[in-house]
């Protein structure tokens, strides 16, 4: 029956996911740290009422600690420190993974400067190409860190769905 259940989530968020990013403060730099291991699968989060952290299965680990994993490789171009972007996103704490922002449900991409996001989201972003969707796992010292933001507590682990739309 578990296995029943896990399908279903998985199969539930292969076809509702969309990618997210977070529009941040300018926290922070791209980092530039290069990828440590390959391309994997997420394992699908668990709906945020369970009250369960989100974990990710073998993805591909920086040296800044972010963590990301494709589930669509893009074939467009790739944004560099200084480009303008535009993604749908949906954050979610890691924590339990209730949401906290998502241009998703809004109905309307976001566009910003890659200089004007938060280190972990920048540097997500900066391996992408258009067309591409990636969750991405962003440890809290390249999200808000000690600071926190609205409803993203101090220390905060958050995730992002992204999907990668244009870059200008």
């Amino acid at each position: 029956m578990n296995r029943i259940v896990f399908l279903l989530v998985s199969l539930s968020v292969l076809v509702v996911a969309s990618v997210a990013v977070a529009c941040g403060d300018g926290a922070g730099e791209p980092a530039t740290a290069a990828a440590t291991t390959a391309r994997s699968t997420a394992v699908p989060e668990t709906p945020s009422s369970s009250n369960t952290p989100i974990t990710l299965a073998n993805p591909t680990v920086t040296a800044s600690g972010l963590r990301y994993v494709d589930e669509q490789v893009g074939s467009g171009a790739t944004p560099s420190a200084s480009s303008m972007v535009t993604v749908h996103y949906t954050g979610k704490l890691a924590s339990d993974g209730s949401v906290f922002d998502s241009s998703v449900a809004r109905g309307q991409p976001a566009t910003f400067a890659m200089n004007g996001v938060i280190a972990g989201f920048a540097e997500a972003l900066s391996t992408m190409k258009v067309g591409g969707k990636r969750i991405a796992y962003l440890p809290a010292n390249i999200a808000y860190g000690a600071r926190g933001s609205g409803p993203i507590p101090p220390n905060a682990d958050i995730v992002f769905e992204i999907e990668l739309i244009d870059v200008r």
